[in-house]
């Protein structure tokens, strides 16, 4: 009688599973939010894939707060697969959690905690896995990338894509599990986000015209941007997005001192999450022009120290399926996919594409429930992740992956 082969897979998987919660209890544990330190995490993670073998390089901040990993194991550093995710998390502040969300609760089959979806879930399976990539006999790399601050201005991917081009690491490919609900993502909108800040000259209202009312002309720009907004609806179209269109959109704004004074300052926050192929700085450079041509000529008519600033926070590319369509086909059997699919929200892919590394985006959970409160991700998710994992793993041991 032959041994039951598939039990003992199954075995396996569940012990996989386990170990993956495990670990992802841990990593919530660790108070990731943007404005914190995340090396507490990143050492820690780095001490545990060193235990297995893997190459671990961390690339610290000057300030020392923050860091990337970058680990490798298998033959050489040329090709091979990225497994990339971000370690910081997004604030619990004013959210009405029922539980600690730092501590993972769980609900029935929902795992409750701040990241457990976006994205410590994928993170943890990663992990989780790295005892079976370290025995596999891997044909090529296997890497496993963890960056920072890709809630607030994405400059931890862009340190490692320049830590990658320095040190002569190349990977054939790269897939980053934001959570998708394990479906594979070929393509996704740009993130660009700027602050803008307009210096007035106050005056007292019932002399308004002697003053510049720096609310006024903010509400001027913002007009202005759902100008531009109306076009683009007019102009462009890409079906395969819920919103689709490039979106400009206007979300925090303060300004002004008192009802009767024409306010000094004014500062607001507007995104451009473009379409691939849109590039940002096309719209943003519209707005410039109508700031210099226009409102800054008209304001320093009454005051010439008055002005408009606009300085970019973070400018992220798009993902363009153009160059991902065999990684999507390779991949997609792998995780059960059966149509790649796009979205709105922006992730770190761009960034690695725009270094040459074909990447899609795939892993665990609802970007719906992502920064809310009681975020959670479904326990089948986890396994889902963990069983594309394995079949990855399995791939890469017969050939690679491109």
């Amino acid at each position: 009688m032959k041994p039951d082969t598939s039990a003992k897979a199954n075995t396996m998987h569940d012990d996989t599973v386990q170990r993956t919660l495990d670990i992802m209890n841990r990593l919530i544990a660790f108070n990731t939010v943007s404005s914190e330190p995340n090396t507490p995490l990143i050492d820690w993670a780095a001490n545990y894939l060193e235990g297995f073998g893997f190459d671990a390089r961390v690339q610290r901040t000057a300030d020392g707060r923050h860091a990337n990993l970058f680990a490798s194991i298998g033959p050489g550093l040329t090709g091979g697969v990225v497994l990339s995710g971000h370690s910081d998390v997004v604030p619990v502040e004013g959210q009405p959690w029922t539980s600690d969300p730092f501590s993972m609760t769980r609900v029935g089959d929902r795992l409750v905690a701040r990241g457990s979806a976006d994205m410590k879930g994928f993170i943890a399976c990663c992990l989780a896995q790295a005892a079976t990539f370290a025995k596999s006999g891997l044909k090529q790399p296997l890497h496993i990338a963890l960056s920072y601050n890709e809630e607030t201005n994405m400059q931890g991917m862009q340190d490692l894509t320049e830590l990658l081009g320095s040190a002569g690491i190349k990977p054939a490919a790269c897939v980053i599990g934001e959570p998708t609900s394990m479906q594979v993502v070929v393509a996704n909108k740009g993130a660009a986000i700027f602050n803008v800040k307009v210096r007035g000259f106050s005056a007292h209202s019932s002399l308004r015209d002697t003053g510049v009312s720096a609310v006024e002309v903010g509400a001027e720009i913002i007009s202005y941007l759902n100008g531009i907004q109306k076009k683009l609806r007019d102009a462009e179209r890409h079906d395969g997005f819920e919103f689709p269109h490039t979106s400009i959109h206007a979300g925090w704004i303060h300004g002004g001192t008192a009802h009767n004074i024409t306010a000094p300052d004014c500062e607001f926050v507007f995104e451009i999450r473009a379409l691939p192929g849109v590039d940002a700085n096309d719209i943003l450079n519209d707005v410039r022009n109508y700031c210099d041509t226009v409102l800054v000529p008209q304001m320093r008519a009454i005051e010439p120290n008055c002005g408009i600033t606009i300085e970019p926070v973070v400018n992220a590319p798009g993902l363009d399926e153009t160059g991902n369509r065999s990684l999507a086909q390779a991949i997609m059997p792998l995780c059960n996919c059966h149509t790649p699919g796009r979205v709105s929200f922006g992730t770190e892919a761009g960034f690695m594409t725009r270094v040459g590394i074909p990447t899609v985006v795939c892993g665990p959970g609802d970007i719906a429930v992502a920064h809310q409160p009681d975020e959670y991700v479904e326990v089948d998710q986890i396994a889902q992740c963990v069983r594309f994992l394995e079949t990855l793993d399995a791939r890469l041991r017969q050939s690679a992956l491109l």
